[in-house]
């Protein structure tokens, strides 16, 4: 079985999607039909766009965008709520991976702690020891098996991908996901579940779904990625209030040994 990457440096290391050469040829086709197959006169052209083009806009569905918009806006200031009580978050977790037939296809077991703005640990314990961090500007990779340490640029890393939010405070960035509450129709649990889908469809991250306890606190996090695959994590042991002496604790920085191997992509 393959290695499985931590959730943020896979979203970086892997090629972005791209508009398919076929859509571009459909499109082409379309624009040509419509060019050919154009009405002669003035008269025809007014009943062509009126009865093929001209969309049926009624009051009814103007209240449908009206209260899909709401909703969304009502979505995105609950969940910054609900974030915004993590200025700092640890938990232990257990990650299963599966595929899109529902196989499971890594497991894994470790810690993350997160601080906003921007800052991030991943440490997995088992099956093997591994290490992640984010510092707020670059994401390192802490490989002890074969001595080598990978470096990206952060901003990079998570571009459209919406695990940015679990510590972004900026408009900006929360600007670029779509943002829903689940009902209790939808939701899969009877946590309160957020689900965030990118606006951009060029990063690997279809959707990422958090789930709050009754009191608030992070407790699931679902990712599906570009080829179906889901990274479901449950958190346990929360811990939003743990003592960190900047000057002395270095749980996201990083002091390589001179024996490591660098590989600085930044």
């Amino acid at each position: 079985m393959n290695k499985v990457v931590p959730i943020m440096l896979a979203m970086a290391l892997t090629a972005p999607l791209s508009l398919s050469a076929m859509q571009i040829v459909s499109a082409n086709l379309t624009s040509a039909n419509l060019t050919s197959d154009a009405p002669k006169t003035n008269s025809d052209a007014t009943v062509v766009v009126g009865s093929a083009t001209k969309p049926e806009f009624t009051a009814h569905s103007a209240k449908d965008v009206s209260k899909a918009a709401d909703a969304a806006d009502s979505a995105n200031v609950l969940l910054k709520k609900r974030l915004h009580g993590l200025q700092q978050y640890q938990a232990a977790f257990n990650q299963t991976v599966t595929d899109a037939q529902g196989n499971i296809v890594h497991e894994a077991q470790g810690t993350l702690t997160m601080m906003r703005p921007n800052k991030l640990r991943w440490e997995t314990t088992f099956p093997d020891e591994t290490l992640l961090i984010a510092d707020g500007e670059a994401v390192w990779n802490i490989d002890t098996f074969v001595e080598q340490v990978t470096i990206i640029s952060q901003d990079q890393a998570i571009k459209d991908n919406p695990i940015v939010l679990l510590t972004a405070n900026d408009d900006e960035t929360w600007d670029s996901f779509v943002i829903s509450k689940l009902d209790d129709a939808k939701a899969s649990s009877t946590l309160e579940q957020y689900q965030i889908v990118p606006k951009s469809t060029d990063g690997q991250i279809k959707s990422l779904t958090l789930g709050f306890n009754s009191d608030g606190i992070l407790s699931t996090l679902d990712m599906l990625d570009a080829q179906d695959q889901t990274s479901a994590l449950v958190f346990s042991k929360q811990d939003l209030d743990f003592a960190i002496d900047t000057a002395k604790d270095n749980l996201f920085s990083v002091d390589v040994p001179q024996s490591y191997i660098i590989d600085d992509q930044r």
